[in-house]
């Protein structure tokens, strides 16, 4: 981070009544940063919006403020905040594609409190280090409505059908790197969300951007390495250890992929 970042004010869904209205035309005189946990409205750069649960704000300095509570509820709005200072925010915002005084789509409205709750604690307490927690935390949470962003604007690319499947690949993926070195078919893969062997693979692609076999090796022999230089284990018995049956297979892909034969890749990391 090239400067530091200064934490004025922090809130954690905090309540307002529902004919509140945040209005401060010359804007706060700092970064705002918000994330909503209720439909809400505000005005962005694209004019008034209706926003929904999950839905973030990044106001500068001078951006004139004003969001409330829509007309049809009941109860006020709530949402996570915090008031920062320091140039690299701008710079972090760019960094991780957040658009200054716009919507953020991320679709978890409580995407931010975990961490806030984080900043929240390291500012009461005072620990050793904890202006450095706490400027962690903040690269931490524009990284993670970054991110966030991204895989909502991914998942709107999908089709339907495409979209229903995604998060059962996740959880297929995690299995299978999970269970490695056992004896993985793609028809095996694809059992685990009850599709084709086709249509598993094609999906697969889509979502991984690789085959279920490429990505499944390309696992195998990162575990390879770990064990390479983590250990004595022979060249042999790490092999099978990491799902490949011959040893011949495993040297000639490994100086393939790698660049280098098991037993040199090792003695250069001892």
């Amino acid at each position: 981070m090239s400067s530091f970042i200064q934490v004025s004010l922090i809130g954690i869904n905090t309540p307002h009544q529902p004919e509140f209205v945040v209005d401060r035309p010359a804007g706060e005189g700092c970064y705002v940063l918000m994330c909503f946990s209720t439909p809400f409205f505000a005005r962005t750069l694209n004019g008034m919006e209706h926003g929904q649960p999950g839905d973030c704000l990044l106001h500068d300095p001078s951006f004139p403020q004003h969001h409330g509570t829509l007309a049809h509820m009941s109860e006020g709005f709530r949402n996570d905040w915090v008031h920062l200072q320091g140039p690299s925010i701008r710079e972090l915002a760019e960094q991780y594609g957040i658009a200054l005084n716009c919507l953020i789509r991320t679709g978890e409205k409580h995407l931010l409190s975990s961490s806030f709750r984080e900043i929240e604690n390291e500012l009461a307490m005072k620990k050793p280090y904890w202006e450095q927690k706490v400027q962690l935390a903040i690269h931490d949470v524009l990284c993670t409505i970054g991110r966030q962003q991204r895989l909502v604007i991914q998942l709107e690319q999908y089709t339907t059908s495409e979209r229903q499947f995604h998060i059962k690949f996740i959880e297929a993926r995690m299995c299978i790197h999970e269970a490695f070195a056992e004896d993985w078919t793609v028809q095996r893969m694809a059992n685990l969300v009850n599709l084709s062997e086709e249509r598993f693979s094609v999906l697969y692609q889509t979502f991984f951007r690789t085959s279920p076999k490429e990505d499944l090796i390309s696992k195998r022999l990162e575990e390879a390495k770990i064990r390479l230089i983590n250990s004595n284990d022979s060249i042999e018995s790490i092999s099978l250890e990491c799902g490949f049956n011959s040893l011949y297979y495993f040297s000639r892909l490994f100086k393939k992929r790698v660049g280098s034969p098991p037993g040199y890749y090792r003695s250069r990391r001892i």
